[in-house]
Formats: structure tokens, C-alpha cells, sequence
């Protein structure tokens, strides 16, 4: 029995090749064109994101460079998932605003910026060592977030009602607004609180960044208070970011204290110099040291002091009976007493006295003669 050869029909596969090449030819086509911003910026509801990207420093690459991970197997899932968003845009079924919700990974970024080859230039006097952030475990986008579109989800400005107003002018707009697009202290001391790291200005800046007159002797000595009490906002402007705890002011008498923040009507909550000071932990540090002034006999002088100044007092100390002042535990009713008869006043005094004390040359070794001597005389009681 023989076996006859099999035929194999030219025609037939001819016409399959030229099906395969046509299948083939189709679908790298679309995913092509699927791939360019063009596409994406045919969908109305990504007029906000595209003319951001626009007028970005990212306008030069498409859409998928950054919202689709490098390899060919994710950009193929990618393909799949424009095909569920197609249908979500043609049945208007997205939600009222458009906001991301797959964050970007590091891969889509090193692309291009690999850290270990690039020469990193921050501007002005800057130290961004974006190695040592990458071994730490930061990512990209938690600092260059609005690099591409300005952070415009977080500012609510990419609902359906404001597709038509967006343009070029609106894009150029957005974007030029240099604290939605670059990292700004906040994000950076904020990140530096929570993982413990340096917050002193010399960790992120080459230079120290204190103003000249900062540098005057005058300044330390009383100085920097005259200024704070003529623009606490300024000061704050720096020294907020130098407090461990967030700066808060006293309130009322209730003891309570309240954060420093501007009112929505525009209005400032304008506080003191002295209640500032008591809330920012980089002036209680310094504040809570001794100043030369307190010398051995200050005891006798600091009420002359006092009288020519005592706000400057009140800016460590507290003139309640009770005071619960947050840089020293020293009142003035640590030593002056409102009540005399106070009982059991003996107890509360520094130094141990006898059953029955009488006013003697020792006791104005620390009060003052001029002020107890008008009511006291010495041998009574």
C-alpha cells in the first residue's frame, strides 16, 4: 500500500501569510496608535492631563512612558486595560473627577533618570542626594509628584464641568505655578519628621540661609525679640520648619493651646512674639538656658529688670499662681506669693526654714529689702 504525498495548496498558503501579516500589521498599528498622547488626548475627560503635560518639562514623551511600565508584558496588560477604558468613555460611566489610582513606579522614572549615571542639578544652593533617598526606600513621585501635571487632582480641577475651560492658556496656567510642580520644604520636613532625619538647615543647603542681620550681636541679645514682636509671620516663615512639635500658641486662660494658622477670611491670627516662643520647640531650647543676665545677685536686681521690660520676662516665664508656662517652671509666684498666708507656705519655700521664721538680714539674701522691708521688719513674724 502506498502513501500518496500530501499537497500542500500555495494558494491556501498564501492567502493564510497575507492574513497573518494583515492580523499582525493591524495590531501593531493600533498598539501604536494606542500609544501615542494623540489617543489619549482624544477622550475629553483627559483635556486637564494633557495640556498640563503640555506645557510641562515632560511635554517631549507620550502618556505610556510614565503611566506604563517598561517590558513588553505590561505594555500588552496595558493594551487590555485601555480597552475597559475606552468602554468606561464611551458609556460615560467615570467617576466626576479623574484622579490616579496606580501609583508610578520608580522604573518608568530611572528609564531615563538612573541616579547612578545621571549628574543631579538642584537649583540654588540645594544638597538633594537622590541615592541615599532611593536606599531609603523614598520613591520618585513622593517628592516630584506634580512634575507632569501640576498636581491638578488635588486641586479639584479636573471635574467634568471644567473640561471645556481647559486650553493652552489654562495648561501654561497651572503650570506655572512652581509650588505645585517642584517639592517645597513641607514635603521634605515632613518626610525628615517622620523618619527621624536632620531638620537643621545645613542637611539640605549648602550655605547656612540666616539672614545678615541674624549675624549682628544686637540680635541675640533682645534683638531677634523686637523683631518678632514687629512680624511673627516672618520669622515663622523659617523657624516653623526648626520645631519638632508644630507651633501652637496659648489661648485664653484655660491652659490649652491652639495651632498657628491663618483664618480663611484672609485675616492672620496675629499673636505674640512671647507665645510664639513658648510654642516652637527651637526657641524654647535656646530660651530655656540661662542667660548671662541671671547672674549670682539677680535675686536683688531682676525686679529693676522687670519694671523696664516685662514682656521680655513673660517670653520664658509666667505670672500666675499656677502658671504652667512651656520653657521654665519659675514663676513670679515661685517667689511672690499672692497670699502670705498661704498655708502651708513654709513648705512650698526653696529653703527649709524653722517652725517659727522670722524676717531676718538672711531672708533678704534672696527677696529684696526695698520691696518686703515696706510691709516686713525684722524679728517678727
Amino acid at each position: 500500500m502506498s502513501i500518496k504525498p500530501l499537497r500542500i495548496n500555495k494558494k491556501f498558503i498564501l492567502v493564510f501569510l497575507i492574513i497573518l501579516v494583515g492580523v499582525a500589521a493591524l495590531f501593531w498599528g493600533t498598539f501604536q496608535k494606542t500609544s501615542q498622547t494623540s489617543y489619549c488626548s482624544s477622550c475629553h475627560m483627559m483635556k486637564p492631563e494633557f495640556y498640563t503635560l503640555k506645557a510641562s518639562s515632560h511635554s517631549q514623551l507620550e502618556c505610556v512612558a510614565c503611566h506604563v511600565e517598561p517590558g513588553v508584558l505590561t505594555k500588552v496588560k496595558y493594551k487590555l486595560v485601555t480597552v475597559e477604558e475606552l468602554l468606561v468613555s464611551l458609556t460615560g460611566s467615570y467617576g466626576i473627577a479623574i484622579t490616579p489610582t496606580t501609583p508610578i513606579s520608580d522604573a518608568t522614572c530611572t528609564q531615563c533618570h538612573d541616579m547612578n549615571t545621571r549628574q543631579v542639578t538642584p537649583s540654588g544652593d540645594l544638597i538633594i542626594p537622590h541615592s541615599k533617598h532611593t536606599q531609603a526606600g523614598v520613591s520618585c513621585t513622593e517628592c516630584h509628584t506634580g512634575i507632569a501635571h501640576g498636581n491638578i487632582a488635588e486641586k479639584r480641577a479636573t471635574f467634568v464641568t471644567d473640561y471645556d475651560k481647559w486650553d493652552e492658556a489654562t495648561g501654561e496656567s497651572f503650570m506655572s505655578d512652581t509650588k505645585s510642580i517642584r517639592p517645597n520644604m513641607d514635603v521634605c520636613l515632613n518626610c525628615h519628621k517622620v523618619r527621624k532625619e536632620p531638620l537643621n538647615c545645613s542637611a539640605c543647603h549648602t550655605t547656612s540661609m540666616k539672614p545678615s542681620n541674624h549675624n549682628e550681636d544686637s540680635f541675640k541679645n533682645g534683638g531677634h525679640g523686637e523683631l518678632a514682636n514687629k512680624d511673627i509671620r516672618n520669622c515663622d516663615s523659617c523657624h516653623s520648619y526648626m520645631s519638632k512639635d508644630p507651633v501652637e500658641v496659648s489661648k485664653g486662660n484655660d491652659g490649652a493651646y491652639q495651632k498657628f494658622l491663618a483664618s480663611d477670611t484672609g485675616k492672620t491670627n496675629t499673636i505674640s512674639a512671647s507665645d510664639y516662643a513658648k510654642s516652637n520647640t527651637f526657641c524654647k531650647d535656646c530660651h530655656s538656658k540661662k542667660p548671662p543676665s541671671h547672674s549670682d545677685n539677680f535675686q536683688e536686681t531682676h525686679g529693676v529688670i522687670a519694671d523696664q521690660n516685662k514682656d521680655r520676662c513673660f517670653t520664658c516665664h509666667d505670672n500666675t499662681p499656677r502658671g504652667n508656662a512651656p520653657v521654665t517652671k519659675i514663676t513670679c509666684a515661685s517667689c511672690h506669693p499672692s497670699i502670705h498666708a498661704d498655708v502651708p507656705w513654709q513648705q512650698r519655700h526653696p529653703i527649709q526654714l524653722p517652725d517659727n521664721p522670722q524676717v531676718s538680714e538672711f531672708c533678704y539674701s534672696c527677696h529684696s529689702k526695698n520691696s518686703c522691708g515696706k510691709c516686713h521688719s525684722t524679728g517678727k513674724k
